[in-house]
């Protein structure tokens, strides 16, 4: 039931509850009813009984001799459906009824109990009253029929029951889940581009307005803490840029003036590597603390692909030359699509990097594109070990890296989070769409320009 909404929950487990009530309920009932029918039937018994004993006595008409054989005048027409055994003083039969034939039916005095005679449950009782012992008795056929029938009636009402309380519970659930699925939808509406946006308060001063009240208060103090460190990373890297700028310029110019030993040059070679590599992680966190702040702005207008994806294929052709690594390419002539061709050109560039870092010497690198009912796909693909299972969505957070290959390889695990976050501005994605011992591949889509 994990992927059942609350609203079928809830008729469900209603309707169970229904079923397991009616069911404990007829397990009480049931047994109830047998035993009030039955002590019915025995105060019947007994009374019959007694009303034979008394004419068999008193009545006009009764017998003189105790020990004489009866005659069917002397039994009444109400006992004559019964199962009836008189006995005189010495335990003679002097009446025994014809539905018996021949059994004999025992009994203790004042006392009723179940029998079976011929195949069937019976109730007998025994009295004694002067020098008569009777012995009546009678089928349990209309009591256990009654109970059949009752308890058929119970097991076809439990479907229908269940239904009908699991489509009540059904609606009731819907009613109460209401509030929060609207909760839900006015929560999907706060993002970085709409940060102030809060849930709705409902009507009813209930406990879904309490929690609407905390989750707004929660909200508030995201937005804060949001805001702060949205600000305070494009404040420091907007800061940093400046003396980076200058440092890096400083030794551009240290290293054109010569009079440097063979030492100090390349230690100024280092320092100067080290300080365009800090310039692009701060043009990257500048990048991305535009997009945190939803005010990234792209400049889309109808362009041609074909040419941005000849240039990356040039520069990753240029990352591998001192690689034995086989360059596949299937781009068409033209390709039309509505982006920001600046922006583009950066996620390409991120692809190219990183299929040039895990692609091992003597791999391949296949770069395609086309066109897909109005989108246009590009996709990257190289040849190295596979990404495992649970890596494969931590890849796209910032800072996260995947396995090295070969050598050590540089970076800061941003490219990949960057190049998302830019196809998702443009209204695509970017996915891992295979990663197995053959192909790694990465497509990312953006608007069709035709």
């Amino acid at each position: 039931m994990k992927r059942w909404s609350l609203k079928v929950k809830v008729g469900v487990y209603a309707a169970l509850l229904a079923v397991v009530a009616l069911a404990v309920g007829a397990a009480v009932l049931m047994p109830v009813l047998y035993y009030h029918q039955v002590a019915q039937l025995d105060e019947s018994l007994k009374n019959d009984a007694d009303e034979l004993l008394r004419d068999l006595q008193n009545f006009r008409g009764a017998p003189v001799d105790p020990r004489r054989p009866l005659s069917a005048k002397f039994i009444p027409l109400s006992l004559r459906g019964r199962y009836l055994i008189i006995e005189g003083p010495e335990h003679q039969f002097l009446y025994q009824s014809p539905n018996l034939r021949g059994m004999y039916m025992p009994g203790h005095d004042g006392k009723m109990r179940t029998i079976e005679l011929f195949g069937r449950n019976c109730r007998v009782g025994s009295w004694q009253e002067g020098p008569y012992h009777v012995h009546i008795g009678t089928r349990l056929g209309t009591i256990e029929g009654f109970q059949r029938d009752l308890r058929r009636g119970i097991l076809m009402s439990l479907p229908v029951v269940g239904l009908v309380v699991f489509l009540g519970g059904h609606l009731l659930g819907r009613r109460a889940v209401a509030p929060v699925a609207k909760l839900g939808e006015a929560a999907e509406r706060i993002s970085a581009a709409a940060p102030d946006e809060r849930l709705p308060m409902p009507p009813a001063n209930d406990e879904i307005a309490r929690l609407t009240e905390v989750l707004n208060r929660t909200f508030d103090r995201l937005q804060t803490s949001y805001q702060a460190a949205t600000r305070f990373s494009a404040d420091a890297s907007h800061q940093l840029k400046t003396p980076v700028t200058v440092l890096r310029a400083g030794l551009d110019e240290l290293s054109r003036n010569g009079g440097l030993s063979v030492a100090q040059a390349a230690e100024v070679d280092v320092l100067r590597q080290q300080t365009r590599r800090l310039t692009a992680l701060i043009e990257d966190l500048l990048l991305l603390a535009q997009v945190d702040a939803g005010r990234l702005v792209l400049e889309a207008e109808e362009i041609d692909l074909a040419p941005l994806i000849a240039a990356a294929s040039d520069d990753l052709q240029t990352l591998v030359a001192d690689r034995d690594i086989t360059l596949e390419e299937s781009v068409p002539d033209t390709l039309p699509a509505k982006a920001d061709g600046r922006r583009v050109s950066l996620v390409l560039q991120n692809l190219v990097e990183n299929a040039a870092k895990y692609t091992p010497s003597g791999g391949k690198v296949r770069l395609s594109a086309r066109r897909d009912t109005g989108w246009v796909a590009v996709s990257m693909a190289n040849t190295c070990p596979p990404i495992p299972e649970e890596a494969r969505e931590e890849i796209f957070e910032r800072f996260r890296r995947g396995p090295a290959v070969g050598e050590n390889v540089r970076g800061y695990g941003l490219g990949l989070n960057i190049a998302r976050e830019l196809v998702r501005a443009h209204g695509g994605d970017l996915e891992l769409k295979r990663s197995d011992a053959d192909w790694t591949e990465f497509e990312f889509r953006v608007p069709d320009g035709s």
